[in-house]
């Protein structure tokens, strides 16, 4: 599944905001705004009434797949939580939203289709990294802009000048958008051109950690890559082994955390995890390990 793959992702750590949150803020109250564009090809989940979704015994129940939900709901993920659970289209268009969000689509785990949801607006400009799920503005992209990693216009693949310089058109789950390329292009001292979003993107960065683009990790770990829209050009690579469900259990002072195994720590004892890395967890179930630490990079910026 996807939100078990282990490739170079952007992935916003440690922000405790799960995705029944924005389910909520959904149901709050009107704003402003045109309809949610659809990606092309997919399918959009309609959006039941309240009633409706009293009546469904799995909503917002947990899920692996779409088998596990009512045929009206579909199984959908949020990393941060680590949870999967089943849900409708929480808007169709911008009126459906809270004033200062936006319907956005966002996959279900089939990978076909798409389910609306009430975004935050943010003051990300396009070519910035960002946050699908942003906890405040400093994370999201600006009105009309769309994250995928970056914040990026939509494209059209076959036409290349659809995107600015500097810029190349890429398909994502939600649709084709403008990526940022440092390609061919000089980088500031201390920072090289950083492959990301697999490879559609890339951007001049500080890098924290091991350099697994360019030393490859063991065979038996994957190469994870870790970025925070609040510390531009800076971004944490590790080699990770896989855990969770059909694989086997982490080596010894290791845990299980977000599908990966990481280095186990005392919270008392941040100093243990290294530099640029502190003792966290995003919730009180889950284990105190090494996770890259934002707050280090802005007091080096």
């Amino acid at each position: 599944m996807k939100w078990r793959t282990v490739l170079p992702t952007l992935l916003l750590l440690l922000i405790p905001l799960p995705l029944m949150w924005l389910l909520l803020v959904a149901m709050s109250g009107p704003g402003a705004g045109a309809r949610m564009t659809l990606p092309h090809g997919r399918t959009l989940i309609p959006r039941l009434s309240h009633e409706e979704r009293l009546r469904l015994s799995t909503y917002e129940h947990d899920c692996r797949t779409d088998t596990d939900c009512a045929p009206q709901l579909r199984c959908v993920s949020d990393a941060r939580t680590a949870r999967h659970y089943c849900t409708d289209s929480l808007c169709t268009e911008d009126a459906h939203c809270p004033q200062g969000f936006t319907c956005r689509p966002w996959s279900a785990e089939n990978g076909k289709d798409v389910i609306g949801i009430c975004s935050l607006l943010g003051v990300r400009q396009e070519g910035e990294l960002c946050e699908s799920l942003p906890e405040s503005p400093k994370e999201g992209c600006a009105k009309g802009l769309f994250c995928q990693g970056f914040c990026g216009r939509p494209c059209r693949a076959d036409e290349p000048s659809s995107c600015p310089e500097g810029y190349s058109c890429h398909a994502g789950e939600e649709g084709p958008y403008c990526m940022p390329t440092c390609k061919g292009r000089p980088c500031p001292a201390g920072q090289r051109c950083v492959e990301l979003m697999g490879g559609q993107g890339s951007i001049c960065m500080t890098i924290h950690g091991q350099d697994c683009q360019q030393t490859p990790c063991p065979q038996d770990l994957a190469c994870t890559l870790n970025a925070n829209p609040r510390t531009p050009g800076h971004i944490w690579m590790e080699c990770l082994k896989n855990c969770g469900e059909g694989e086997p259990p982490c080596p010894e002072e290791t845990a299980c955390f977000l599908f990966q195994c990481r280095r186990a720590c005392n919270p008392e004892n941040s100093s243990a995890c290294g530099p640029g890395f502190r003792c966290g967890r995003n919730h009180p179930s889950q284990p105190w390990v090494c996770v890259p630490d934002p707050a280090s990079a802005r007091k080096d910026s």
